[in-house]
């Protein structure tokens, strides 16, 4: 059958570059052995204890697909412990090349649509391009789609049960002296089919709303220091480990459930939102020790430094230090010179520069033979294509793209459909499977773009056979839904929250923060395009360090108990106002005290004793926080330009600070009160 050859070749093309003894044939996973991750860390070994795949193929539409997971262990420790693969590394480069080329196409185009739609102008040469293949495609109404009713049947028919996990990094590097490990394990993580009561129950193919129960059974991290090194043992010796190790828990063992309530035809029937979600967490703990805190600080200075010598990693020697000074001056001598003076004095050299605009050159006319082919393209091309892909950067990569496109569409020459890395754009999960057409012939053709694949996976009685299972009709009407109907409603509550501080587990507690009872509320209306958040804090506590006798208050909440210490409401285009954006903040009082012991001993506790220089994770936080504020102005800048209307609202009950003169609050304290005052504004911002 169509299926079976269809999960067998999904299972090989997105694990089996991770998994060995992969049978195609039985499904069974044997070890895990690599990784693809963008960090300085390495999977130095894994084993997978029992993947299972239930698949009903004699009633695939009918009963439920079972997906099991028990038992999944990873041990990765830094790059550097790793030898350097030159074949590896070359192949995540390219692959981490072609992602950033996918990435900027589907930016581009997702700006020029936006763009199209509120009829602001793009300049550019990206707008001009990505216009022109826009104009080929109208939008459309929404209306119940093939891969909706599909995902949906999908969802309906799943079960999946994940349980005993644990993923351990360990690290002798940062610290010898000081050696760490930290880790994160899960007992059970399930999905499964129920009643309207959330009772676990057989699927029923007559019901017509899918009721889904989700668990989550002690999610816990650790992080141990002066911990044993285990990643230099047999893996025999690792996986006994990793099930019985003792562990110093940061993130206390965390336990949640999820409800989810789909209603395929709501749409249809506007009497309730097509998917409701409700997430609900009991506690979640956090806990950390001077000596956890040290370790992470050193921790981060390693990944630094792993950063900053990852241009050298090919030319390191894999001997140690010790009796070896010659050779690892060569490295420092080689590493000098390949990197920053002769890839230099190369890149600028008259050849090179030759060279590299003949690249271009030819590459601009390749992709152009590509994009103007209304077939394949030959494989010639394609190699041809690939092979300069790995020698240009992906800023010329992208000019030369855009330069092609440019010059197609000014002879007046329709673009064959739109690449991005040897792939056609927008396609998805399933583009493999159905999308085989360009949209525009399909429609022409009288096809629905997402169901013409069909035709060549499936017989005609299969196909019917599929339509019927997931109620789905080529005719299906397209929808104009009300501006009130709520479509999607997403909660989420956190009935309480700790986090404490101290020097060592056996200690008393420097400081306690405790947040009770936080949760959040979504909802989207489709047919307005809003949506709607809103977020409450119900009490905010904060203890300090336990002294004559007693345990200090630090924040407490002293307003109204019937109203929440914070709430706020954001609305994009809202019901309740004529404005285009609605944001509502309110408070109630808090109390502020000040503690003298408590207040130095956080001092004490954050001091490392030394400086601390993390130069490369300062420069790309610092990036990414003006890349950040380079967006907000660039939004706020659009909000001004489109006469954007904010509906403002603010009110901020009186809190107070309380200052003993003695740095300890009795009653008998001499005291300075400061009140901030209350803070309250409601306006319309245009």
């Amino acid at each position: 059958m169509v299926f079976e050859s269809l999960v067998s070749d999904l299972l090989n093309r997105y694990i089996g570059d991770y998994v060995e003894n992969l049978d195609k044939s039985q499904l069974k996973i044997g070890i895990w052995g690599g990784d693809e991750f963008d960090v300085p860390f390495k999977v130095k070994a894994g084993q997978i204890g029992k993947l299972t795949l239930k698949i009903p193929w004699k009633n695939l539409y009918g009963d439920a697909v079972v997906a099991t997971l028990d038992g999944l262990y990873l041990l990765v420790v830094p790059g550097a412990t790793i030898k350097y693969d030159a074949a590896k590394e070359e192949r995540y480069q390219q692959e981490a090349k072609q992602r950033e080329l996918q990435r900027i196409e589907e930016a581009l185009q997702s700006a020029t649509r936006r763009a199209s739609q509120t009829g602001d102008l793009l300049f550019g040469l990206e707008s001009v391009v990505y216009k022109e293949q826009l104009n080929d495609k109208p939008q459309e109404d929404k209306k119940d789609t093939f891969m909706e009713k599909l995902a949906t049947q999908v969802i309906k028919n799943l079960q999946v049960k994940i349980s005993s996990i644990h993923l351990r990094y360990e690290d002798d590097l940062s610290d010898p002296q000081r050696p760490l490990s930290m880790g994160v394990t899960l007992s059970e993580l399930s999905l499964q089919t129920t009643d309207e009561n959330w009772k676990l129950c057989i699927l029923n193919e007559a019901a017509k709303i899918i009721y889904k129960l989700g668990r989550l059974d002690s999610l816990c991290a650790y992080w141990n220091v002066n911990s044993p090194m285990y990643y230099r043992s047999s893996w025999q010796d690792i996986s006994e480990l990793l099930v019985t190790l003792l562990l110093c828990l940061v993130f206390k063992p965390i336990f949640a459930s999820a409800k989810m309530c789909i209603n395929p035809n709501a749409e249809a029937e506007l009497k309730s939102p097509k998917m409701k979600l409700q997430l609900e967490v009991q506690n979640i703990g956090i806990e950390m020790t001077k000596p956890q805190y040290l370790s992470m600080v050193e921790l981060l200075e390693s990944i630094d430094l792993m950063a900053k010598s990852a241009p050298y990693r090919k030319f390191r020697p894999d001997v140690p230090v010790s009796k070896n000074a010659k050779v690892w001056w060569r490295y420092t001598f080689n590493s000098i010179m390949e990197v920053h003076i002769r890839r230099l004095s190369h890149m600028w050299s008259w050849s090179k520069i030759q060279q590299h605009r003949e690249s271009l050159k030819v590459y601009k006319a390749a992709y152009k033979s590509k994009l103007l082919s209304q077939n394949k393209p030959g494989p010639d091309t394609e190699k041809q294509i690939q092979d300069l892909e790995k020698t240009l950067d992906v800023f010329n990569i992208t000019l030369a793209r855009q330069q092609a496109q440019m010059e197609v569409i000014r002879s007046g020459q329709k673009l064959a459909g739109k690449k991005a890395g040897g792939q056609k754009q927008g396609g998805g999960f399933f583009s493999g499977w159905f999308g085989r057409k360009a949209k525009k012939e399909e429609q022409e053709e009288g096809k629905e773009p997402e169901t013409s694949g069909l035709d060549q996976l499936m017989t005609a009685e299969e196909k019917e056979k599929l339509y019927t299972a997931i109620g789905y009709s080529g005719s299906s009407h397209n929808l104009a839904l009300p501006k009130q109907y709520v479509g999607a409603i997403i909660t989420f509550q956190l009935l309480r929250t700790s986090v404490t501080i101290r020097e060592q587990c056996d200690v008393p507690e420097i400081l306690n923060i405790q947040m009770v009872n936080l949760s959040t509320r979504i909802s989207q209306r489709p047919g307005a395009q809003a949506f709607r958040v809103e977020a409450a804090l119900e009490h905010w506590y904060v203890t300090g360090l336990k002294q004559r006798g007693a345990v200090p208050s630090l924040i407490a909440s002293v307003g109204d108990s019937s109203s929440s210490l914070l709430t706020v409401v954001f609305e994009l285009n809202p019901e309740e106002s004529s404005g285009d954006q609605l944001l509502k903040i309110h408070s109630q009082p808090v109390e502020i005290i000040y503690d003298a012991v408590t207040v130095n001993s956080m001092v004490d506790f954050f001091k490392t004793g030394k400086g601390v220089d993390l130069e490369v994770l300062t420069s790309a936080t610092l990036s990414k926080l003006e890349e950040i504020k380079e967006k907000t102005a660039a939004g706020l800048s659009h909000i001004i330009e489109t006469r954007k209307v904010l509906d403002l609202k603010i009110d901020l009950k009186p809190s107070y600070l309380i200052v003993p003169k003695s740095g300890f609050y009795s009653s008998e304290s001499d005291l300075l009160i400061v009140d901030f005052g209350s803070f309250q504004v409601s306006l319309v911002c245009l």
